[in-house]
């Protein structure tokens, strides 16, 4: 599939925002766990990597051409 700024940019501010991870043409995968995680460029999407203790790490400049797929996540349960 062939996805463009428009689509990412849909995902990220989609509200309430459900996590999701992009597959990429190099075969690496990419967890986006929160809208912080992601930045939809005019011609690159910008993705940080998780830290051990959940805050964003170093980042991933992606081209919307390398982006075969996107994969919701299951939701998960908030225990009270």
């Amino acid at each position: 599939m062939n996805f463009k700024q428009q689509d990412l940019r849909d995902l990220v501010l989609h509200a309430p925002f459900q996590a999701f991870r992009l597959h990429l043409s190099d075969g690496k995968q990419l967890k986006v766990p929160h809208p912080d995680f992601a930045l939809p460029g005019a011609s690159l999407l910008v993705v940080a990597n998780e830290l051990p203790n959940g805050a964003p790490g170093d980042v991933n400049l992606i081209s919307y051409e390398h982006i075969d797929r996107v994969e919701l996540l299951p939701k998960r349960s908030v225990k009270v």
